[in-house]
């Protein structure tokens, strides 16, 4: 069983060789993992992780902000910055575009991403190729998360409870730009 039929499988409640397994790893966990199995090892084959292929639509909409050179800057107008720990350099939110929106009319205000701000031209025959060794991921979206990175964990956690209708409109916004 291959790791695309294995992942199929699960999701279909049938028998399975294994358990399917992926990985999110840090950078400085695929050095190491390199380091110790070498450079051009299939480290996914080695350690018989089925993972995931990720597919999306390029970006074509309006010209992002400039950002310093350690930042970065999405087109929800999130932006990370590097800090560096003792294990490693890690990309943490830095700036949150409605951390400070108090109304359903500051959110309107927000320029909210849409579907125009993407090609999706070459996305089949990327998932094609992938769809023959893996289960293809278009897209990920978890709203909480989404609310917490627009907002800010605080306002995320709070915003349900002092600002519920607010809540209700900025989920239904996200939702309506995934």
């Amino acid at each position: 069983m291959n790791s695309r039929e294995r992942m199929i499988a699960a999701i279909n409640h049938e028998t399975l060789d294994r358990v399917p397994t992926d990985i999110w790893a840090t950078p400085e966990v695929w050095q190491k993992l390199k380091e110790h199995f070498g450079q051009d090892a299939d480290i996914y084959e080695l350690l018989h992780i089925d993972g995931m292929a990720h597919v999306g639509p390029k970006y074509i909409g309006p010209p992002l902000p400039a950002v310093s050179e350690d930042e970065t800057v999405d087109y929800w107008g999130i932006r990370t910055k590097k800090v560096a720990y003792c294990a490693g350099t890690y990309n943490e939110m830095s700036f949150r575009p409605l951390s400070d929106d108090q109304t359903i009319d500051d959110l309107e205000q927000y320029k909210w991403p849409t579907a125009d701000w993407f090609d999706y031209s070459e996305m089949r025959a990327a998932a094609e190729i992938a769809h023959q060794k893996q289960i293809v991921m278009c897209g990920y979206m978890a709203l909480f998360f989404q609310h917490n990175k627009l907002r800010g964990l605080k306002e995320s956690l709070v915003d349900p409870f002092l600002r519920p209708e607010f809540t209700r409109h900025l989920l239904n916004r996200i939702s309506a730009c995934v």
